[in-house]
């Protein structure tokens, strides 16, 4: 039975889960303006977590056969068969209808921004992905969207720092996952997938979007402290970590190739550390 558990867990990639309630908490906290737990938090987290693992688990239901052809995907459970089709559609089921009794107590807003998230991840992103190397910019959008989420979980009008902070996660998905999609460049054009780094001229394409991307990223997540919602404490560490981070961005474009593996850790060092900067100037003003 417990191997069983672990199966189901794994079908559902509780990583991306793990990281969306995350960002979906520092939404909600900055609308706060405080680090704040109560009852509607924790129905926020847990229904978050149950959507994202539904999503998560629709995606592989979806891509199965796909992931048959990848190094990266083919130890994936329904691939295994170490969970049937059946009990896929089964736990989706239930993920999805849990989470949705959690986040209508909380309110309609957030309850529409979460299915709002799924319907793109799922009826959108996954998809795309066979069509166009678009497929990147759409999957970007539920993956920042539950910052909103977070948001209007407090019943706080959206605010102009929250949007920024919303298209600074946007874009940092788009360095994150390009050096991602060099590192198994061969995964994906044998799955079928349309990455920009495997289309014709993409790598000279994917160096420029993501300077590009980078560059809005920087003045995005800046944008907060210029209109008086962060304080000096934020701006210091956030020009602290883009200098970093365009450094390397510039230093990685003369040999994306190379250097793809070294970016995409640097993209996860630096969200973990944007969000801590976020937290600790709550805690301080």
């Amino acid at each position: 039975m417990i191997k069983k558990l672990r199966h189901y867990l794994a079908f559902t990639k509780p990583g991306i889960s793990r990281a969306q309630i995350l960002t979906v908490s520092i939404g909600y906290f900055l609308a706060k303006q405080s680090i704040h737990i109560d009852q509607i938090f924790i129905y926020l987290v847990l229904g978050t977590y149950c959507f994202s693992a539904a999503a998560c688990g629709a995606n592989n239901f979806i891509e199965v056969d796909f992931d048959k052809k990848m190094n990266r995907t083919n130890s994936r459970e329904l691939v295994l068969g170490s969970i049937t089709k059946a009990e896929a559609l089964f736990i989706i089921f239930l993920l999805l209808i849990f989470a949705s009794y959690l986040i209508l107590k909380i309110n309609l807003a957030t309850f529409f921004v979460s299915i709002i998230t799924v319907i793109i991840y799922v009826a959108v992103y996954t998809p795309l992905k066979r069509f166009s190397w678009i497929n990147t910019h759409v999957g970007a959008i539920p993956g920042a969207l539950p910052l909103i989420g977070g948001w209007v979980a407090t019943d706080t009008p959206l605010h102009l720092a929250g949007v920024s902070l919303f298209f600074t996660l946007f874009c940092w998905q788009i360095p994150h996952f390009y050096a991602l999609s060099i590192m198994y460049f061969d995964d994906y054009k044998s799955a079928g997938f349309r990455m920009l780094p495997n289309q014709i001229g993409g790598i000279a394409a994917t160096k420029r979007q993501i300077l590009f991307f980078t560059i809005l990223m920087i003045l995005s997540s800046v944008y907060p402290f210029l209109i008086g919602f962060l304080s000096h404490v934020y701006l210091i560490g956030v020009l602290m970590l883009s200098f970093v981070f365009v450094r390397f961005v510039l230093k990685a474009n003369q040999d994306l190739i190379e250097n793809a593996k070294k970016l995409f850790i640097l993209s996860i060092i630096y969200l973990p550390l944007w969000f801590t900067l976020i937290i600790v100037d709550i805690v301080l003003n």
